[in-house]
């Protein structure tokens, strides 16, 4: 994984998951992969992975039962799949809305999220379009709020042919804070500035995880400007949620 920001005490790449074949090759289905968990389900932690054990009424073993979450509706239709990318290419495929997200002091979840063909619909202005002719397939678009719902987080993830035309991307789009829409928790998209003066989105943190691009910031969810520009909360929100992304990929590979 190529990463640029700052990666702190959590690792660059992800470890491997039990029961993970780390072939690359993906044409199994979701099924298949899921009965390879067994009987545990690894939960991102603080140093890494940690298994725990299935509870009776989990949706998926060690997720939490789904009758306690509240309906939360992605917008948009997925893209479509592809030999080099069987597993579909969904929101709650790859995040589930019942799995919490806890690393370090950070206490989360996923909300509301986007999906789509048409990578332009992620920026905030489609005519200004940086993701032209650059091969992007299809994106997610996924919201995480801390657990106190004072910091709201956005996840951008660009599907791509190849490693290389990610890398590419990448460079397109890095340090450009406010290039891409901003999901809030009820799949909506915020207004360009939540903040007096422009000043709500700091850069957002750019990685590559093979031949996807995740972009992903943070801002206050009632608005007021960051501490600066490594805000502590807004900054350890953002590089949770960015490994976050990464893991969900390399799970799947």
């Amino acid at each position: 994984m190529t990463t640029q920001g700052d990666s702190r005490s959590i690792p660059d790449e992800p470890a491997p998951t039990p029961g993970h074949v780390r072939n690359g090759a993906r044409g199994g289905s979701r099924r298949t992969r899921l009965l390879g968990w067994g009987g545990v389900v690894v939960v991102l932690g603080a140093g890494g992975f940690v298994v725990s054990s299935p509870h009776p009424g989990d949706w998926l073993p060690g997720l939490g039962p789904s009758s306690k979450d509240r309906q939360i509706v992605v917008v948009g239709s997925p893209a479509p799949t592809s030999a080099t990318d069987p597993v579909p290419f969904t929101v709650d495929g790859y995040f589930p809305a019942a799995k919490p997200v806890e690393v370090n002091n950070y206490k989360g979840r996923r909300s509301g999220g986007r999906q789509g063909n048409d990578c332009a619909e992620t920026l905030r202005d489609p005519a200004k379009n940086v993701l032209k002719d650059s091969g992007c397939q299809g994106y997610l678009a996924v919201s995480f709020s801390r657990a106190d719902g004072k910091v709201l987080t956005s996840v951008t993830v660009l599907r791509f042919a190849d490693d290389q035309q990610a890398a590419k991307a990448a460079a397109l789009v890095k340090d450009q804070a406010g290039l891409f829409t901003f999901v809030l928790p009820d799949s909506s998209i915020a207004t360009p500035s939540a903040a007096p003066g422009g000043k709500a989105d700091l850069p957002p943190r750019v990685e590559t995880v093979r031949h996807f691009l995740t972009v992903t910031s943070s801002r206050f969810a009632d608005g007021h400007a960051p501490a600066g520009a490594d805000d502590p909360d807004l900054a350890e929100a953002t590089r949770v949620a960015s490994y976050t992304a990464a893991a969900a990929f390399f799970n799947w590979m």
